[in-house]
């Protein structure tokens, strides 16, 4: 039976976690997402990413971008090691350390814009890999400073990335496996969170039989159309609300239409109602 609403998996409580994993035989992951953000810096093993409908398949040195609420799910080759080095952001944390100038958010957001998730450095580009490098030995190290100089490195590593994407060229990755048609239609869906969206009107817009993009869609993402909607309103909501709006303006905002089936939708996918949050 199909869940009501995606997996919320993991959790942090401080600014940033980082861990270097390597598993021999990992167990198979669904789809899910976090309430934070996550980047993965692949370093050896054959694995592949699956991320909102798309499918990367990684090779050493790739930065996966997983921005908070997006689903994803690693698919990794049994007896294979899988290295990583995975990087936990509080949202909280880069907002407050982030100026008007300069959005520690800026490589999420710029992922999500071009609908793509996995960058791949070039070997020049070798100034991420030794900021990741320092940054590991601070968060192990107990030298004097080293909380503040882990903060200082999880920023500067930020910038890079994001200078990357902006300013030099670092390439994507090219989605190794992924329907067309889907992609287009989790494109539009994320573009349109906030409006009225009809299967029909999805159906006539993409030129394609409703039932058939019912079934596709959900053979590609694990999800329902209608779930997939509803649970990103509803991490779109929990942000409105941090950002300090009302419970009231937050529901109608991002893309409800009924207060009463929001709060509902609410306290299954977190736990708790829409006012205790606030």
């Amino acid at each position: 039976m199909e869940p009501e609403l995606y997996e919320k998996r993991g959790y942090l409580t401080e600014a940033f976690r980082l861990f270097h994993l390597r598993d021999m035989d990992m167990a198979p992951v669904d789809w899910h997402y976090h309430t934070f953000h996550k980047l993965i810096f692949f370093l050896d093993g054959r694995a592949s990413y699956d991320i909102e409908g798309q499918r990367y398949a990684l090779e050493p040195g790739d930065i996966v971008l997983v921005g908070r609420g997006s689903i994803h799910r690693p698919d990794v080759t049994a007896g294979v090691p899988y290295e990583r080095i995975l990087l936990y952001l509080s949202p909280v944390f880069l907002r407050e350390q982030s100026l008007p100038s300069c959005d520690l958010e800026a490589c999420f957001t710029q992922a999500r814009q071009d609908f793509r998730f996995v960058l791949r450095p070039r070997s020049r580009d070798c100034r991420v890999a030794e900021t990741l490098a320092a940054l590991e030995a601070a968060v192990t190290g107990q030298s004097f400073g080293a909380e503040l100089l882990s903060r200082s490195l999880v920023v500067q590593l930020l910038i890079l990335v994001s200078r990357g994407q902006l300013e030099h060229g670092l390439p994507y990755a090219t989605g190794a496996r992924y329907d067309e048609k889907t992609v287009a239609i989790l494109q539009y869906l994320n573009s349109h969170l906030t409006e009225r969206l009809a299967i029909d009107d999805l159906a006539a817009r993409f030129y394609v039989s409703k039932y058939h993009m019912m079934r596709k869609f959900r053979a590609e993402t694990g999800y329902t159309i209608h779930n997939y909607l509803v649970g990103k309103r509803l991490m779109l909501a929990r942000e409105l609300i941090a950002a300090g709006l009302t419970v009231t303006d937050a529901c109608y905002r991002s893309g409800f239409q009924d207060y009463s089936t929001f709060s509902r939708a609410y306290k299954r996918q977190f736990g708790t109602t829409p006012r205790q949050t606030r």
